[in-house]
């Protein structure tokens, strides 16, 4: 679960895993590192695209970020089928991470086949975490519980 550039770091996670080795004489190495699933809200996703949030590419990347290195962490560009499962909220107010970021991450996992929800509400601010000062807002923890109930990834 990663908010804003957390929620880059959590679909980061998310297409960036190692699936493990059976074979390996590490037991650790014998683990996946795959999350069962993702919860990202309001997530900088992009460092490609002109919604790109300037101030976390330039603060994990550097001032010329090399593109292959730009498009290999712009989480959009990673998504597979072994991709896990997930749970996107963002508003159309945010005007820190444009909205298109989630959008363009949701459009990825669809593409791929992987079972996402997105909820995009009309207002509220970036960083407003549980959203609990908006009657609106405040209904997303509640569609993430259900989300994660429906999906069988708790009971």
């Amino acid at each position: 679960m990663g908010f804003s550039a957390g929620g880059h770091l959590a679909s980061s996670v998310s297409t960036h895993f190692d699936a493990g080795n059976p074979a390996a004489a590490d037991p650790i190495d014998r683990v996946s590192s795959r999350p069962d699933f993702a919860v990202l809200a309001y997530p900088v996703i992009s460092f490609i695209e002109p919604w790109t949030h300037q101030g976390s590419k330039t603060a994990l990347l550097g001032d010329a970020p090399d593109p292959a290195l730009a498009r290999s962490l712009s989480s959009e560009t990673q998504v597979t089928a072994t991709t896990p499962p997930a749970f996107i909220y963002h508003t159309t107010a945010d005007t820190t991470v444009p909205v298109e970021n989630a959008v363009a991450y949701f459009l990825a996992l669809r593409k791929a086949g992987v079972p996402a929800e997105m909820h995009i509400f009309k207002e509220g601010r970036h960083g407003s975490g549980l959203g609990q000062s908006d009657p609106a807002l405040a209904e997303w923890p509640t569609l993430l519980a259900n989300w994660l109930r429906v999906s069988g990834l708790v009971k």
